[in-house]
């Protein structure tokens, strides 16, 4: 099975696809970051078996960006990422053709997981072929209290928590608490996942608008 990944996120594109990789059937053959090149690679490149792809990439539009690469490129195989899509918008991707989604915010094996069961399934059935929406739409619905906010921030920062400490004004041992809260609620692995699942679910966006 030969994959192209098409998402902006460079850590997550990366970290999937090493993932992906580390299955002897399965091959990465390109990473696109915008709609434009992604349709230049599929144009390219004749062997592509899968596109996953971003629905919030740059230059995507939903459903027509995979109504148009349908119609340039009917034999291949689309799912959709997001780690913040509406149910609307994830069945009127499946309408347009996208062979099933796959929320961003389910842990890594489980994507994987999931993107074999896709790619397999003959089954038309909504139900079979989307992973993690419900627990997409509860991520979406985090509430982060005022001090996780600013803890937050802080963090996509890059600060330390001695650091955090002195611009908030409490103890590195408080910080600490916060930072496992704010994971917690994310069920991260660590700082960096936890960043990562905090952009993909919208919680910094929001902390910068």
């Amino acid at each position: 099975m030969n994959i192209l990944v098409a998402d902006d996120h460079n850590l997550f594109a990366d970290a999937l696809s090493c993932l992906l990789e580390a299955h002897p059937e399965i091959s990465v053959i390109h990473k696109s970051s915008d709609y434009a090149s992604t349709i230049r690679m599929l144009s390219a490149t004749e062997d592509v078996d899968l596109l996953l792809l971003d629905l919030r990439m740059p230059g995507m539009e939903i459903p027509n960006g995979i109504s148009r690469i349908k119609e340039w490129f009917p034999a291949l195989c689309v799912i959709a990422l997001s780690g913040s899509a509406s149910r609307q918008e994830i069945e009127s991707c499946i309408a347009s053709g996208a062979r099933g989604f796959i929320s961003k915010t389910v842990l890594g094996h489980e994507i994987v997981r999931a993107v074999k069961a896709i790619y397999n399934s003959p089954s038309s059935s909504i139900e079979d072929i989307t992973f993690g929406i419900k627990e997409h739409s509860d991520r979406t619905k985090l509430r982060l209290t005022e001090r996780e906010h600013n803890v937050l921030s802080l963090l996509h920062r890059g600060m330390t928590n001695k650091e955090m400490a002195k611009e908030i004004g409490i103890s590195p041992e408080t910080v600490k608490i916060y930072v496992k809260s704010i994971g917690d609620k994310l069920s991260a692995r660590n700082r960096t996942d936890l960043i990562v699942r905090a952009l993909e679910t919208g919680l910094i966006q929001n902390l910068d608008s």
